[in-house]
């Protein structure tokens, strides 16, 4: 590796905000109990969960009774898609444990339907309708799509689910950042969000549940998050992701405006390849389909060659990491040479000048392909 790395994945996670690790620290050796022991003790780590609890409902404008508790974004999804009963209809651009629950639903003999996305990476409420049949019971689209950062128009999807007698769940993994989320304005009846996103520890995230939405347990064996999920709270963790949506919150407009400008050095001093346009993204993300002088060059191949150079990106989501099938968002939307793809993600340590830099290590490495 040549020179310093440069990290440009924070898309698939993000490193522990130092005062929200801090904060979490005594969770691990001094306020270490059990928050389902009745002893004073084990109550005083109780009060830490609920304040997290507090402090997720109040970031996203809900209710504290209605935060449970998960390992991450993969969970909620799971418990979300699959404690419903009835038929699902989920977006073409859903992040692989979306899809991978659609597919088990379907080998269940559930009635699954795919919902269409336009060129642009956008759902569009009439596309969310035709999806729906007498037997769907659950709609599913992202908040914010994790390959293109494309922004979805969550309140209009969610009240065209709604017309339908329909109940509407968003992934909010990749939203948490960059968008103003308020579950009661948007109308959603779930929402799941993962505290590596946003500068919390792995392993932990929240399943936002409307109050009256009833779902199957996803594990069983203790009565922890209203007998939903099953097994020790993870205390740390939690009381950090309180700490760290509350500080993305804090700082949404500040970060917003240091991505935007981020983003613009990294375009403005790229000289290769052709940028996926969106209707409308987030500037976190920017995806790129390059092309060699003998042809579209693999993104695989691409982003192994720059993280040689030191330049750290992806193909696509750290979950299908390794995978040789080009990112479905990228299908879907109908990406010619969707293969030859990078995906390139700035984050709150990203400067200028690694962004440049970044920009002119690619334009190297693509000129020697």
């Amino acid at each position: 590796m040549i020179g310093e790395s440069i990290y440009l994945d924070y898309a698939a996670t993000t490193p522990t905000d130092e005062e929200v690790f801090n904060v979490a620290k005594p969770y691990y050796t001094e306020i270490f109990y059990n928050p389902a022991s009745a002893h004073f003790l084990g109550q005083k780590a109780n009060a830490a969960v609920e304040r997290a609890r507090r402090q997720c409902a109040d970031a996203i404008n809900a209710n504290p009774d209605e935060i449970y508790f998960t390992s991450g974004g993969t969970e909620s999804i799971n418990l979300a898609l699959c404690g419903v009963s009835g038929g699902l209809a989920v977006s073409d651009i859903e992040h692989d444990a979306t899809l991978a629950c659609a597919q088990k639903l379907s080998c269940s003999g559930a009635d699954v339907q795919y919902i269409k996305v336009n060129g642009e990476g956008i759902v569009t409420p009439a596309a969310l309708t035709d999806a729906i049949d007498d037997n769907i019971a659950l709609a599913c689209v992202m908040a914010v799509n994790n390959i293109v950062g494309s922004i979805q128009p969550i309140k209009d999807l969610a009240a065209a689910a709604h017309s339908k007698g329909v109940m509407f769940f968003t992934d909010a993994v990749q939203a948490v950042n960059s968008l103003e989320i308020d579950v009661k304005d948007w109308g959603v009846d779930m929402l799941a969000v993962s505290g590596h996103k946003f500068y919390a520890p792995k392993g932990v995230g929240f399943l936002y549940v409307k109050r009256g939405v009833k779902l199957n347990p996803f594990t069983v064996g203790g009565d922890q998050e209203g007998g939903l999920r099953a097994g020790t709270h993870n205390v740390p963790a939690i009381v950090a992701m309180g700490e760290a949506i509350q500080k993305a919150k804090a700082l949404r407009a500040q970060y917003i405006a240091h991505i935007t400008q981020i983003s613009s050095e990294f375009i403005n001093t790229l000289d290769c390849g052709t940028i996926i346009e969106c209707e409308n993204k987030t500037d976190e993300i920017v995806s790129v389909v390059f092309r060699g002088k003998d042809g579209y060059i693999n993104g695989g191949r691409l982003s192994t060659a720059l993280s040689v150079e030191g330049v750290c990106c992806s193909v696509g989501s750290a979950c299908s990491a390794g995978s040789a099938t080009p990112p479905q968002t990228l299908l879907a939307m109908g990406v010619e040479h969707a293969g030859s793809s990078v995906r390139f993600s700035f984050g709150r340590n990203t400067t200028t000048e690694q962004a440049r830099r970044a920009a002119q290590i690619v334009n190297t490495v693509v000129k020697r392909f």
